[in-house]
């Protein structure tokens, strides 16, 4: 009786072995896509600095737009990175579109800092983590040799060195004109304020007459006018997704701007992605807006090609979105005309 158990188990138990190799090779490859899908990598201009000189540090961020939805969050570096190096103000900061290896879209996050070291020898800068949703992943590690300056002869005193330029930035530039600027500012409003004070004791007095002025137009009543225009032009028909969908994206952003005072004509998606919490908007409105945005930069930058449905949604939905976010009132009275 043993024996025949024994058996029996043995033949059940054999087809079950393959199909757990695949299940497992499956996660495995599933596991690698994830992972591969974002990429930071670190790069200096130059690997060989004297002491004190400036080099130029660039990290970028790489994520796939159609398997990852999480966005990377960038350290508040103050004054000096992992491994001593020392940070020397403002960085640029740029987004472009690229391809992976496995043929997915994605966009790379370029951030160029201003580095410089104080201590001789090969300065090891270690990887540096950027946090990616709720992980972190990080970067390469790199070697910055720093040389110290040559020594003069023994027993004469080394000459004066020679005098160096130094590349000031515009903020520094601003900064050192800021007392010139302000003083003139200061006095040309005096001289201003004499002279028309002066003017005024030869004036004879004169009836003000109130000028008539036009009411503003409302942004809601700008950004709905303008969307049905564009509905109705579908200039997409002749060809043109690309400025069908930019010319939505920008109606949007006037909007943004006109009705809740948030400057977004100047920002890109991600940057309007982080200050959209602190504006008065539903969960729904939101993400209705960061699709919108979204689906637009595919467009602009990824040269990724819509459907018809998509020319027409992409519309009806940013309608949608600035009818949800009218003023109270106005709001008010719609629901009541309903």
């Amino acid at each position: 009786m043993s024996n025949r158990s024994c058996n029996c188990l043995t033949v059940v138990d054999k087809p079950r072995l393959p199909f757990r190799l695949v299940a497992f090779s499956t996660a495995i490859m599933f596991i690698q896509t994830l992972t591969f899908s974002q990429s930071v990598t670190m790069a200096l201009d130059t690997n060989t600095i004297s002491i004190g000189d400036q080099a130029r540090l660039t990290i970028t961020a790489i994520r796939s737009i159609t398997q990852n939805q999480a966005d990377f969050s960038w350290p508040n570096w103050k004054d000096s990175l992992p491994g001593g190096i020392e940070l020397l103000g403002g960085f640029d900061a740029d987004t472009t579109a690229v391809d992976l290896d496995n043929g997915d879209m994605a966009f790379a996050m370029h951030r160029t800092y201003r580095v410089t070291c104080w201590d001789s020898g090969f300065i090891a800068i270690p990887p540096v983590g950027i946090p990616f949703g709720l992980d972190t992943i990080f970067s390469n590690s790199l070697v910055l040799n720093v040389l110290l300056a040559p020594p003069g002869e023994a027993g004469k005193i080394a000459a004066a060195a020679d005098i160096r330029e130094t590349q000031w930035t515009w903020i520094e530039r601003l900064w050192r004109w800021l007392p010139w600027i302000i003083g003139s500012i200061l006095a040309l409003g005096i001289l201003a304020f004499i002279w028309t004070q002066w003017r005024k004791r030869e004036r004879t007095e004169k009836i003000d007459i109130p000028e008539k002025r036009v009411p503003k137009e409302a942004a809601h009543v700008i950004a709905l006018r303008a969307l049905e225009r564009i509905e109705l032009d579908a200039i997409w028909k002749q060809g043109e997704a690309k400025k069908h969908h930019a010319i939505t994206s920008e109606v949007l952003r006037r909007y943004l701007e006109g009705r809740f005072e948030f400057r977004a004509l100047e920002r890109s998606t991600e940057e309007i992605k982080q200050g959209i919490p602190n504006l008065p908007l539903l969960e729904q409105d939101r993400e209705i807006l960061l699709e919108i945005l979204n689906l637009t930069d595919l467009v602009k930058f990824a040269k990724w090609s819509p459907s018809t449905d998509d020319h027409i949604r992409i519309v009806k939905r940013a309608i949608r979105f600035v009818e949800q976010t009218l003023p109270t009132s106005e709001a008010s009275e719609s629901n009541s005309a309903s």
